[in-house]
């Protein structure tokens, strides 16, 4: 028994044994590899072996973003077109902070071709250095598509840039409901049916030493909400400027010129220059050194508000200059038309010092309930002479002379030829090399300060057998233009 109770506890000590021996670790092992860590936790293996890749950690970089083998947080805002990838200018300012500066340049020409998606304040300048030039854009948008789309609630600066669209289809070069658009010495070509600036809502327009060519049906210019113009130039195949103020408007030296594309008997007496309705009672609408020309309706305002018109030029119209509504002050008019001088529909016209040329129906010629009140203005009569005109229930003494006493109008019954599509913008470049000066400064080019966010009735018919400007519709004794370019 004694025996037996010994070897039990033997075989006892000796399992004890082996089993210590196994859960002890040997000292070898006490320090585990380095890649075994790795798997355990992949960032640390860099700490102790280089080699080692940490798997869902890496960054791919994409193009423009810094310099380097590193990730910069902001993308850099300088891109040459001649290099750029297709939706690099959207995703540069989609990752740039509020207020960046995306400078646009092409060291060999080449424009950089993308509809630009715009969701935060920007300014998009161009090389200051660069001439601008129809010939050579810096932005083309794909052909179907918008050249910018702004988003709602931010403000946008264009400057020193030439954006084209050659088959914008529906879509316009520029649109959206911003709080501010911006544009200094930007030149925009557009072909399509949806204009080159489309703005809906309660937007702030500003224009400076611009030029914008149109060829289309839709307003050249379509903008609801405040609105600051000076120095540009507006080519357009039918309208030039169609704005409904919601504010004090500003415009001055605005130049509208009717396209010879796209002509027709219909077109062209529903084309005009510049149409300002639903002005506001309590809004005040100044217009300085406006020259408008080749346009059926020159100038057309309606509304409650008042609008003074100072200097203004309107030449090659059928009817000058069309009031309903709003107090209007004219002076100093120079209007040639083969029809009526100013025609006046509803509320106060008061017209001094005018030169109204070449007209066969009015000078100037109020409806039943418009008031008209003139003073020291001239009116020279077509060729049947100053007893055919009539002024229909205006009273008021006009001297009367025939038209050919005008020189300085560019005589009664001739008309000057209208630029096209193509030819307007030739003008306007070779306008703009004249004027370019040489410039040697180096580094980023300077630009004003952005903005900081801010916060129809019907139409008489003027004449009997005769329908003014209202969405398209043509009078039957309306001139058609002259022929020249072709629809696109």
């Amino acid at each position: 028994m004694t025996l037996m109770r010994n070897l039990l506890n033997g075989l006892i000590a000796l399992a004890l044994i082996l089993a210590a021996d196994i859960v002890a670790p040997a000292p070898a092992l006490a320090a585990p590899d380095a890649r075994v860590d790795a798997v355990i936790r992949p960032c640390f293996g860099l700490l102790t072996n280089p080699d080692i890749r940490c798997k869902g950690t890496t960054h791919r970089r994409k193009p423009g973003y810094g310099y380097g083998n590193t990730r910069s947080y902001y993308p850099s805002t300088y891109i040459d077109c001649a290099y750029a990838w297709p939706g690099q200018i959207s995703d540069t300012i989609e990752r740039s902070w509020n207020g960046a500066t995306i400078t646009l340049t092409s060291s060999n020409g080449r424009a950089c071709e993308e509809a630009v998606v715009v969701n935060r304040p920007v300014r998009i300048v161009g090389d200051a250095r660069a001439p601008l030039s129809f010939a050579r854009p810096l932005l083309i948008a794909p052909p179907g598509q918008p050249c910018l789309r702004l988003a709602p609630a931010i403000w946008v600066t264009l400057q020193d840039l030439t954006i084209g669209q050659a088959e914008g289809a529906e879509a316009p070069c520029i649109l959206g409901q911003t709080d501010e658009l911006n544009l200094y010495n930007t030149s925009l070509a557009y072909s399509g049916a949806g204009g080159a600036i489309a703005l809906a809502g309660d937007s702030k327009l500003t224009l400076a030493d611009s030029r914008i060519v149109s060829r289309s049906q839709a307003p050249a210019v379509t903008t609801r909400g405040r609105l600051k113009i000076n120095h540009v130039t507006i080519g357009a195949a039918v309208i030039g400027l169609k704005a409904t103020p919601t504010d004090d408007v500003k415009i001055d030296d605005l130049e509208l010129v009717r396209l010879d594309d796209w002509t027709g008997s219909q077109r062209s007496a529903a084309s005009a220059g510049l149409v300002l309705t639903e002005v506001g009672a309590s809004q005040l609408i100044e217009v300085s050194g406006l020259d408008i020309n080749g346009f059926s309706r020159g100038a057309y305002v309606s509304g409650a508000g008042e609008v003074n018109l100072r200097s203004p030029s309107i030449t090659g119209a059928d009817w000058a200059l069309l009031v309903e509504g709003p107090t209007t002050r004219v002076s100093k008019a120079l209007l040639s038309a083969d029809e009526v001088g100013v025609y006046a529909a509803a509320g106060t016209t008061y017209v001094s010092q005018a030169r109204i040329q070449g007209v066969m129906r009015s000078g100037i010629f109020a409806e039943r309930g418009a008031q008209v009140r003139s003073v020291d203005n001239t009116v020279f009569a077509a060729k049947d002479g100053c007893a055919a005109l009539k002024s229909g229930f205006f009273e008021g003494a006009l001297t009367c002379r025939p038209w050919f006493e005008a020189p300085e109008l560019g005589g009664g019954h001739t008309r000057t030829t209208l630029p096209t599509f193509d030819s307007f913008q030739a003008v306007l470049d070779s306008e703009q090399e004249a004027l370019a000066t040489p410039s040697f400064k180096g580094g980023p080019p300077s630009a004003p300060a952005a903005y900081a966010p801010a916060g129809r009735p019907s139409v008489a018919a003027p004449l009997p057998g005769a329908g003014p400007y209202s969405n398209g519709g043509a009078a039957p004794n309306s001139r058609g233009a002259s022929q020249g370019g072709s629809p696109k």
